[in-house]
This record gives structure tokens, C-alpha cells and sequence, in this order.
């Protein structure tokens, strides 16, 4: 039985929740359904989520860092991150997509401590200044002890118009100092034109899928929306019957089932380089950004490379790749697969380039790489 915190130091309430339940398809060959891109290291020698547990250092205490997953991901997960207590892991039996998983996170730390502050944050992005990023986290985490009531997203100043990504178009400022806006529209993945508008404006922002909120006050939000959510949840906890938890509704997005009027929801603004690694596309400009070059590589590969522009390539096998007046085009090269892939292309369609890919594979019969 877990013990409730005591009232006491404000800083005592806070925790983080690293969300790790994706099993990120979009980044196949590399990333499979038994070892997702949350676990693999694309940016740097670490994996994405143990560099995502190392960017809360400083704000939450290694104690308080819960991470969300799955069953079938939680003994691969702690073997990377060796300092996350057994007891911080808030596991689903199966996947049932993100309000489910929120439910359930909520849920636990509420039981923990009536008061907790939760910082929620996906496992598999990349972020290269990292002490603004500790800024937003702070100030989110303060306007909701300031604000129980409220719900905070942390938005993204875009840098582009990306097509692939969700925006937020803000309303009036709530808090001047540092700024806090109140949410206005929620869009997702808007054409080109209107992603330029966008950015043009000012008043529009990445959505990183980044919240903070009371546990309490989800709680209450996702009872008002949908009783069972929380009731399921609650009777899952407690007796940790799969049927049950399979009745829990899950049809719906986090944020977007809850009750603005009643629960208010503010965007802090987010000014630091930020990447959501959702495919080869995103992962070359990220890893470019970093480099200063349009041609880069990651993995173990040896690679040359002559007169080439905007390629990516990446190899685990150990083959040296050599590529020579290539445009646009990204190369992956695992054990059993070579991929070889237009960046433009998924730039444009990111969703549908993948799909139609991996729906190719299964109809030949090559269940087996995935």
C-alpha cells in the first residue's frame, strides 16, 4: 500500500511522468515492435528515454520520476534506466492509447500524494538546450501550484511550417511575467499554407504533447467527461483484472476531452530546439541541426560520402556505405533490412509514406520484420 506525502515544502509534491508506451513504427527498420525508438540511441550514445530522464535533472528528484509503459517494455526500459526506482513504473497490461494511460498515471500518483503536481513528457524527442527546457518545466509546474485548478501545456515557438506536426493557437495572456497564455484552438497536422500562417503570427505553437496538472484536478476533469474513464481506472487499480481494464474508454485525446470552461487550460511557451524524432525525415534535421551539415549519419556505420546533399544514413551491421551525388534520400541499413527512402517524401506525407510502406510488407508476408 502506498503512503500518502505529507504537507509540507511545495518542491515535495512535484513529480514527472516520462510517457513510454509508443512502439514507434514510423522509424522501421530500426525501430520494432519488441524494441521501440524510445529505447534506442538515435541522437547521441544514450537512448532517447534515458536522455529524456536526464534532462529533468535539477527540477524533479530521480525518486519522484514515474515512467508509463507497457508490460511488454518494462524489464528492456529498466535495464536503462538503473536509477528509476521498481516502484516508479505505472505498467498497462496492453496498449490503450494515451487518455488510458493518463487515467492511470493520475490515478497512482493521487493515490501517492493528494497533492501532486505531475509533469508529463514523451519519452522519444529530442531537445538540444536543455536548461530552457528546465525553464518551461518550472514555470509550469508554479503556475499550476499557483493555479490547482488549471492545466498547463507547454507549447513550442516553431521554427518552420511542418505539416506533420499539431499546433496550439493561444488567446490572452494570463500571467506577464514570465508569460502564460490562455489555449485557444487545437489543429492537427494543418496544410502547408496554413502552417505558415502559423508561424507568421506568433500566436501559434508546436503542441509537444508536454502537461502539467494536480493529479486530483485530471482526475476530476476526466470524471466530468467520461465517469467510467475514472471509475475503470479505479477498479483496475484495485483488483488488476485485464477485463476490466479493457472496459476502460479510450477513445479519446488527452486533453481534448476536458471541460475548458470548467478546467481551464494555459500554454507556456516553450523557446527551446525541439524535435519529435517521429521519423527518418525528423531525425536527419535533428541530427543536421546538431552537425551544421545536411548530410549526416548515425549508428556504427563507416561512411563516405561524394557530393551529396540533404542525405542521411544510418547502419548497425558494421558495412561501409558509400554514397556519391544523392539528393534528398535517406539509407538504413539494419541486419535483415536496407531501406532506402526519399526525405522529401516523408517530409510532405509522414504519416502515409510509412504506412503504405510497413502495409506493403505484411501483405508479402514479412510479418517477421516488423
Amino acid at each position: 500500500m502506498e503512503q500518502a506525502v505529507s504537507s509540507g515544502d511545495t518542491d515535495a509534491h512535484r513529480y514527472a511522468v516520462v510517457v513510454a508506451g509508443g512502439s514507434g513504427t514510423r522509424l522501421w527498420p530500426v525501430s520494432r515492435q519488441s524494441l521501440p525508438k524510445q529505447m534506442q540511441a538515435l541522437m547521441s550514445e544514450k537512448s532517447l528515454i534515458a536522455e529524456t530522464v536526464e534532462r529533468l535533472e535539477g527540477v524533479i528528484p530521480a525518486e519522484r520520476i514515474f515512467v508509463s509503459t507497457t508490460a511488454n517494455y518494462l524489464e528492456p526500459i529498466r535495464s536503462l534506466l538503473p536509477d528509476i526506482p521498481r516502484e516508479n513504473y505505472i505498467v498497462e497490461p496492453e496498449s490503450r492509447g494515451p487518455t488510458v494511460a493518463f487515467a492511470l498515471l493520475a490515478s497512482h500518483l493521487a493515490a501517492r500524494d493528494p497533492e501532486a503536481v505531475v509533469f508529463s513528457l514523451a519519452s522519444d524527442h529530442a531537445i538540444t538546450e536543455v536548461d530552457k527546457f528546465r525553464e518551461s518545466v518550472r514555470t509550469s509546474l508554479e503556475f499550476v501550484e499557483g493555479n490547482p485548478g488549471q492545466i498547463v501545456v507547454v507549447g513550442i515557438t516553431p521554427t518552420r511550417a511542418d505539416t506533420g506536426l499539431g499546433y496550439i493557437r493561444v488567446r490572452e495572456e494570463v500571467q506577464d511575467e514570465p508569460v502564460v497564455y490562455r489555449a485557444g484552438k487545437y489543429v492537427e497536422k494543418p496544410s502547408l499554407e496554413v502552417a505558415q500562417d502559423y508561424v507568421q503570427s506568433g500566436r501559434s505553437f508546436w503542441n509537444a504533447a508536454y502537461y502539467c496538472f494536480r493529479a486530483e484536478t485530471l482526475l476530476a476533469a476526466y470524471a466530468d467527461a467520461n465517469p467510467l474513464l475514472v471509475e475503470r481506472t479505479a477498479e483496475f487499480i484495485k483488483t488488476g483484472d485485464l477485463e476490466t481494464y479493457r472496459q476502460i474508454p479510450g477513445e479519446f485525446h488527452e486533453i481534448d476531452i476536458i471541460d475548458a470552461a470548467k478546467y481551464p487550460i494555459a500554454v507556456v511557451p516553450g523557446d527551446f530546439r525541439w524535435s519529435d524524432i517521429g521519423n527518418w525525415s525528423s531525425l536527419h534535421r535533428a541530427l543536421a541541426e546538431v552537425a551544421g551539415s545536411d548530410v549526416v549519419t548515425s549508428g556504427d556505420n563507416q561512411y563516405v560520402d561524394v557530393d551529396s546533399h540533404n542525405v542521411f544514413v544510418r547502419s548497425s551491421d558494421g558495412r561501409e556505405i558509400v554514397v556519391m551525388g544523392m539528393r534528398d534520400v535517406g539509407i538504413i541499413c539494419t541486419d535483415d533490412a536496407v531501406v532506402v527512402l526519399g526525405l522529401k517524401e516523408l517530409e510532405q506525407s509522414p504519416d502515409r509514406s510509412m504506412k503504405v510502406l510497413l502495409e506493403r510488407l505484411r501483405e508479402t508476408g514479412k510479418d517477421d520484420l516488423l
